[in-house]
């Protein structure tokens, strides 16, 4: 069922401002201070093999999925969720040299749903300074302990979203976003075009009520997939259960340009410096026995 109401639009500079920086930088070093944010978020870049590279010469509609769990103790304020970027690259850009089209949603466990929106000026190709968020609610507290399924489907041929849609524990709610333009946070010079997933969790003091209970701001992931959307249905360029790879480093940057080459297709990388991600064996994994740990504590 599709519910369009606009709950609110905010026009935010606070600690979400520049998030899904996919190169960290000294300013996203980890301290031992209290901090005011935290984006605790892991991505894998995708550019090669048959499933990719089709898309990649004509982009068009492309999906990404995660399973998505928290403990009880979970703060309100706490946004999680996924996200997919289609990078222009720098040697043969579809839509801008150096191109980052952004289709990142989270939502907080009280059914609040935040959408990261493109403008007419992120459009024409000037990186957005102020994060333009759309903010929705589908009026229901998810549950602990309990996995839903989150999935964004987006057009990187138009630069629009497509569709979000959450289930699990009796819960289905789809919200028809393909009037929504996709954000462009930065400039990307990566060597060439490349799609990367993501799932992540961050907290923000300017979000936090006083007074409340501190709680844990951790949530985990497991089956993670992503890919073009064909004619005849998903076609799954990435995946992962967290099976394959611990533990999960730093990116291997190269400057003036990002090399691509450098990269390891389908390989899980710490989003930022600061990220606290990282791999757990635990019994209610939802496949296997590993799932990610997005820890965004402000210690």
């Amino acid at each position: 069922m599709d519910n369009d109401n606009v709950v609110r639009v905010v026009r935010r500079t606070v600690f979400l401002a520049t998030f899904v920086v996919l190169v960290g930088c000294a300013l996203n070093n980890v301290t031992s201070q209290p901090r005011d944010s935290r984006l605790s978020s892991a991505v894998a870049v995708v550019s090669k093999g048959p499933a990719i590279e089709p898309f990649l010469g004509q982009p068009g509609p492309s999906f990404v999925q995660a399973y998505v769990r928290f403990d009880s103790d979970l703060p309100d304020d706490v946004i999680f969720g996924i996200d997919q970027e289609f990078l222009d690259g720098v040697a043969r850009p579809f839509h801008l040299k150096g191109g980052d089209w952004m289709a990142f949603i989270g939502l907080q466990r009280t059914g609040a749903v935040w959408i990261a929106t493109g403008t007419d000026e992120t459009m024409a190709g000037k990186p957005s300074k102020d994060r333009v968020w759309k903010i929705r609610d589908f009026r229901q507290r998810l549950q602990p302990n309990t996995w839903y399924r989150l999935r964004t489907e987006a057009d990187c041929g138009t630069r629009h979203f497509r569709r979000f849609t959450i289930e699990g524990a009796g819960l289905s709610k789809s919200f028809d976003l393909s009037q929504e333009k996709l954000d462009y946070p930065n400039y990307m010079p990566f060597s060439d075009r490349a799609m990367t997933f993501y799932v992540f969790a961050m907290r923000g003091r300017s979000l936090m009520t006083p007074g409340a209970p501190a709680g844990k701001p951790v949530v985990y992931f497991d089956d993670v997939s992503g890919g073009p959307i064909s004619v005849s249905g998903d076609v799954v360029a990435f995946q992962s259960s967290f099976e394959e790879q611990q533990p999960i480093g730093g990116q291997p940057v190269t400057s003036p340009i990002i090399d691509l080459e450098k990269y390891q297709q389908g390989r899980w990388y710490l989003e930022r410096d600061e990220a606290i991600f990282d791999v757990q064996v635990v019994p209610w994994a939802r496949s296997g026995s590993h799932v990610g740990r997005a820890d965004a504590s402000l210690d």
